[in-house]
């Protein structure tokens, strides 16, 4: 499949639904899981979302104060995606630190 779509990180698949063939567009987004300390709550999990979710390009997030790990999923290069940003991101709340990130 590789040169077929301009952008490597879409695909355009087809199915049918038994009827009528079904044409819909995928897109890869980056994922990327981000160890915190300090997430106690469900309070934290909702601060931590809206802190990570105001980034650019950021698609959507999951926290869990269980684990202590955030999973952000970040649109296909996203250029804003530094080194430090989501330490910006929680330097303005008290309590937490990022402790690693994985790609």
């Amino acid at each position: 499949m590789r040169g077929w779509m301009k952008d490597e990180r879409q695909m355009i698949c087809c199915c049918s639904d038994g009827t009528r063939p079904v044409i819909f567009k995928i897109d890869r987004l980056d994922y990327q899981r981000v160890s915190i300390k300090g997430m106690g709550c469900e309070n934290c999990e909702k601060k931590i979302r809206a802190a990570f979710e105001a980034l650019p390009g950021v698609k959507e997030v999951t926290a869990s104060h269980e684990t202590g790990v955030a999973e952000v999923f970040l649109e296909a290069g996203v250029p804003e995606k530094t080194e430090g940003m989501y330490e910006k991101a929680l330097s303005g709340i008290e309590g937490y630190e990022v402790t690693g990130v994985e790609e």
